[in-house]
């Protein structure tokens, strides 16, 4: 089998946790929904029932992995636009002015964001080889983007780290790369419920320890996004549970080892987990 391994550096990033909101909280690397969102950009998907969106739900898979340096918290102030916030800022919905000065229309309202700095990411991406090889051209020349290339919020943009051929990368996956794993891991990265995923994907990716494994890792449990469907005007997200791993040793198991498919060429195992759309 083959994956598409991309490499990304963010001078800063935001991966917002949803349901934070004087404090927004962010994630230590993006959820699937915003890997998904990077990709449609990538490809020019603007609705989901274009054509390429078809293409791409059916048999992907990802893997995320990624470390910064530090974290600084934001204090800014947001726009609420609703009327009753105009109302109650200003005193009357057709008044713009405080103090003789002219001001936005809405509300304020004042909010902390917490900011990753120097954020390093290597993302896999698995779907049939016809579709990576697409998908790799799109991004080494993304002439079809939408908005500029970020992941998180609009103003985090993303470069690609280090030499083109290795930063945009088709790699093979065979029998060869399974090997045991285990010590001081640097990155953070989801590793999905196997009571999922075995549903779903072969045992070319994973074998039958990966359920004690899951059960040994440390980890935060999470329900991470993954496609969404409209539903009368609102995004409505899949859920897929997962831990998160926040860098660590990996457990040494004195039986029988726990394998994994390793990215050889950067010492990584690969989890990756398979996106299910549900929506019509």
């Amino acid at each position: 089998m083959k994956i598409l391994r991309l490499k990304i550096y963010q001078p800063h990033a935001h991966y917002r946790i949803p349901f934070t909101f004087s404090r927004r909280h962010t994630y230590p690397i993006p959820p699937y929904s915003t890997v998904i969102g990077f990709i449609c950009n990538v490809l020019g998907i603007r609705e989901q029932s274009d054509e390429e969106f078809q293409k791409l739900k059916d048999g992907l898979s990802l893997a995320i992995y990624g470390k910064f340096e530090s974290m600084t918290r934001e204090y800014i102030w947001f726009r609420n636009l609703a009327k009753d916030s105009h109302k109650s800022r200003f005193g009357s919905p057709t008044n713009r002015v405080i103090d003789q000065t002219p001001e936005h229309p809405g509300g304020q309202i004042p909010t902390r964001i917490d900011v990753l700095e120097d954020v390093k990411l290597i993302i896999y991406i698995y779907h049939n080889e016809d579709f990576l090889k697409v998908l790799k051209s799109k991004f080494e020349n993304p002439k079809n983007r939408i908005y500029p290339l970020h992941l998180g919020r609009a103003e985090d943009w993303i470069v690609f780290e280090g030499n083109p051929d290795e930063a945009i990368k088709i790699i093979e996956i065979n029998e060869e790369n399974k090997k045991p794993f285990y010590g001081r891991f640097e990155y953070y990265t989801w590793i999905p419920d196997p009571i999922r995923e075995k549903k779903y994907i072969d045992n070319k990716i994973y074998n039958k320890n990966f359920e004690r494994f899951f059960q040994k890792i440390k980890g935060s449990s999470h329900l991470i996004t993954s496609f969404y469907k409209i539903r009368s005007g609102v995004r409505v997200f899949d859920y897929i549970p997962a831990k998160l791993f926040e860098q660590g040793d990996f457990p040494f198991y004195f039986d029988e080892p726990f394998e994994f498919t390793v990215d050889k060429d950067l010492n990584i195992p690969i989890f990756l987990c398979k996106m299910i759309y549900s929506g019509n």
